[in-house]
């Protein structure tokens, strides 16, 4: 069987090293726009400031790759899908042919829609060419604007400000994250934020960005002008669907597949977060960017394909770093349900357990990884200890 994957991240790496698992006779492509082998996604946010790494974390090294008899083709971009005659045509490259096409095109961070969003300054987060410039405009600015109250927004004013920066962090929302966590969590990183000197402005909407008589930015506000050194976007993430819309695939917020990654095209296969799949509990459509959807999606993909589907999903399963502290999200958090806590946001450890008609629905914890560990093994047995339990510091989970 021979197999292309377009798109070098998280997921099409890991499409890689399980389909060989799996099958050592497939013949495998991987091709990816970047000139680096798939590197690790998560610590352009994070450990990125503050090291002088010259390379990426690699998921999948050039020698790895030629270890798993795969041919990795960087710097490579994908200019149509013939599915027809089912071969994929590449610029500079020639036509791939494939049995089974899997595209794993992630995403673009999207960009802000205001006069002077691409003026020299104004940055964007998505490759390690991002990260690495943004650092090295980092170690030279004095204050940066943040646009943005998501995670990305939250980790890079984290990030800047452990350098030293003036941080100002603007988000359109009433609340931070409001998409992914309850007002409470919202609330609970405004505090921890400004607690270390980030200006936090909500329902706050950027107009126009100018360059400023000094030689810095401006960006017009709701709240008025903000003058910056440096900004840095992270107001989202647009799926890469121009190939999948092109050549006839179904596609609305993503790419839509089944339950396995499958298309509506039954050679076709797409994972990551590029894909707008199914949930396993209500059949509901959602597109997941997180590291940890990359990997068990990508993985679903490459069983499916070797003719060994598994029963059931993992968890949802998101974290980010900020200041000192981590917090993890553990399935999906919704409006729903009681919210019982665990441990004290004083101690700087505590565990919100969302848990409706007797089932355990979500957890979000900060620094407090075991009970989150054994609040995944509840998720999957559908079991959940008395909300009494949950509360109560002095009983031990993992004797429950």
């Amino acid at each position: 069987m021979r197999v292309v994957i377009v798109g070098a991240g998280q997921a099409g790496a890991w499409v890689v090293q399980r389909l060989r698992a799996n099958d050592p006779d497939c013949v495998i492509t991987l091709v990816g726009e970047e000139p680096w082998a798939p590197y690790e996604r998560p610590p352009l946010s994070k450990a990125s400031f503050v090291t002088d790494d010259s390379a990426p974390r690699f998921i999948l090294s050039v020698e790895q790759a030629a270890k798993l008899n795969v041919s990795l083709l960087l710097g490579t971009t994908v200019v149509q899908i013939d599915r027809a005659r089912k071969c994929a045509v590449t610029r500079g490259h020639g036509e791939l042919a494939y049995d089974k096409l899997v595209l794993a095109t992630g995403g673009s961070a999207r960009r802000l829609q205001v006069p002077g969003h691409d003026l020299p300054g104004v940055c964007y987060l998505r490759t390690w060419e991002d990260a690495t410039q943004l650092r090295g405009r980092l170690n030279r600015a004095r204050t940066l604007l943040v646009v943005g109250g998501g995670w990305i927004g939250l980790e890079v004013a984290a990030s800047a400000r452990m350098l030293g920066c003036n941080v100002v962090l603007v988000e359109s929302s009433e609340r931070l994250c409001a998409r992914t966590v309850p007002p409470w969590v919202s609330g609970y990183l405004a505090r921890q934020h400004e607690l270390r000197g980030v200006t936090v402005k909500l329902s706050c909407e950027v107009s126009k960005i100018e360059l400023s008589t000094e030689g810095g930015l401006v960006a017009h506000t709701s709240d008025g002008a903000l003058d910056a050194d440096l900004i840095a976007v992270g107001v989202g993430l647009q799926p890469n669907i121009g190939l999948a819309a092109a050549c006839g695939l179904e596609v609305a917020n993503g790419i839509l597949v089944d339950a396995f990654g499958g298309t509506s095209d039954p050679d076709i296969y797409a994972c990551g977060d590029v894909a707008n799949q199914p949930l396993a509990t209500s059949g509901e459509r959602i597109r997941i960017e997180s590291y940890a959807n990359a990997i068990n999606h990508a993985v679903t993909v490459a069983d499916h394909l070797s003719g060994r589907p598994q029963d059931g999903k993992d968890v949802p399963w998101f974290w980010s770093d900020q200041f000192d502290f981590q917090l993890q999200v553990l399935g999906y958090p919704s409006g729903d349900g009681e919210w019982v806590t665990r441990g004290d946001e004083g101690q700087g450890k505590f565990c919100l357990f969302q848990i409706q008609g007797g089932v355990l629905q979500s957890v979000i914890s900060v620094n407090m990884a075991r009970e989150l560990k054994l609040a995944k093994r509840w998720m999957k047995a559908g079991v959940c200890p008395p909300a009494h339990v949950l509360r109560d510091l002095t009983v031990r989970l993992d004797k429950v």
